[in-house]
């Protein structure tokens, strides 16, 4: 059962509501979208996006259907592809409204979730926000597309000049400001006592993370919702506020859950990265189990996919003879995420246990689609390989010396 509260109000200062919300517990569908003030009939873009998206329940709710009931990798990403389209055609729909009333610029920001089978799917684009609240703590899960967070993110401002500045509220990529709109998504498995915070930055701009933290997680989520609106009109709330608070069922894997989000956390390559930017990296991860005994690579056949060790133990051989023993948090097959070289080795499962499988041309789609990101993934992989060539190398070196003495 989906526990939820939202509350939507125009704020202290503003005459009007802009914002637009959907809560939809039934389907598990919520919807944040703010229209964006200073530009034309922003109010009706929000619209737009919130009925588009409510008409399109049943193709939302199909492909999540599909997901429950067969709840793999390929299936997760099919919810994420839906969800994406589904941005497209909102951003399509605000466009072609635009046009027609002659409102260029019309836009709005948007927030889409959708929760069931212990997963939480995401899409995302402009500075409204998702929160996850989780063991007390809470996370941001969406990166702001604002000029001041690009400042920030390049360090030519500071998070305390960025609150101040005078464009802290210039989004850089919006829905209607084009016939299409790249939109940020993720997949998060819900593990017990989660809740997701979505919110427009009538929420997020007055109120602090400390605060958002505190009163996120204290009370039912009725309570929280109603505390958290107050906190915004009690600091001045000068825009909307729209609030919606999640509290999804939990993945019945709960414990392999953790255990894979430790084993992302520490992996190489994503040792470096926030933990919004894990979870949209995350689509690339397909977690399987694997039986005893089971091989997973062999020598001399072409490699297609990196793994990594999340639970259990494998058995490294070369030309028959075993040469080393990898466990949780260990990997191989990292240069198969370039080329298709073949194994050097054959890799088999010591007993049942379960993997972290990534393929080359998931890697490559991803690199392609999230090319910032993509490009930090690649650079992580070269210079652990580097590193690897290097102490190769000295190796050699070592050996040549004792046969030269």
């Amino acid at each position: 059962m989906i526990r939820f509260h939202a509350q939507s109000h125009p704020g202290m200062v503003r005459p009007n509501n802009e914002d637009a919300m959907l809560a939809d517990g039934k389907n598990g569908v919520f919807v944040v979208a703010d229209g964006v003030g200073g530009r034309a009939a922003g109010e009706v873009a929000s619209a737009i996006v919130v009925d588009t998206i409510e008409q399109n329940i049943p193709v939302l709710r199909a492909s999540l259907d599909k997901y429950c009931g067969a709840p793999e990798w390929d299936t997760r990403n099919e919810v994420l592809e839906c969800m994406d389209r589904i941005c497209q055609l909102s951003s399509k729909n605000v466009f072609d409204e635009a046009e027609r009333r002659n409102k260029k610029g019309m836009t709005t920001t948007l927030v889409l979730l959708l929760v069931d089978g212990g997963t939480a799917f995401m899409a995302h684009v402009g500075d409204s926000r998702a929160y996850l609240v989780r063991d007390g703590l809470i996370h941001q899960l969406t990166e702001d597309h604002s000029m001041v967070n690009e400042l920030v993110r390049s360090g030519q401002m500071s998070y305390e000049e960025a609150k101040k500045s005078q464009y802290r509220n210039v989004i850089t990529r919006a829905v209607g400001l084009y016939p299409s709109v790249q939109a940020d998504a993720m997949a998060i498995d819900i593990l017990p006592g989660d809740r997701i915070l979505l919110c427009s930055d009538g929420l997020s701009d007055p109120v602090d993370q400390e605060q958002l933290e505190a009163l996120a997680r204290q009370g039912d989520v009725e309570a929280s919702t109603n505390n958290l609106l107050q906190a915004a009109l009690d600091n001045g709330a000068r825009d909307n506020v729209t609030v919606a608070l999640v509290e999804p069922e939990a993945t019945p894997q709960a414990e392999a859950a953790r255990a894979r989000a430790e084993v992302m956390e520490s992996l190489f390559l994503f040792r470096d990265l926030p933990f919004h930017h894990r979870l949209r990296v995350a689509r690339i991860c397909d977690a399987r189990s694997i039986g005893p005994q089971e091989v997973l690579a062999n020598q001399g056949e072409a490699g297609d996919a990196m793994y990594v060790i999340v639970d259990g133990a494998v058995t490294v051989e070369h030309n028959g003879i075993a040469i080393a023993t990898l466990s949780a948090g260990e990997h191989f097959g990292e240069i198969s995420l370039l080329d298709a070289q073949t194994r050097s080795a054959t890799v088999t499962s010591q007993h049942a246990g379960s993997v972290i499988v990534i393929r080359r041309e998931a890697f490559e789609e991803f690199c392609q689609r999230e090319p910032e990101l993509g490009s930090r993934l690649l650079f992580q992989l070269a210079t652990t390989l580097a590193g690897r060539l290097r102490h190769a190398n000295e190796r050699i070196t070592e050996v040549t010396k004792t046969i030269t003495l």
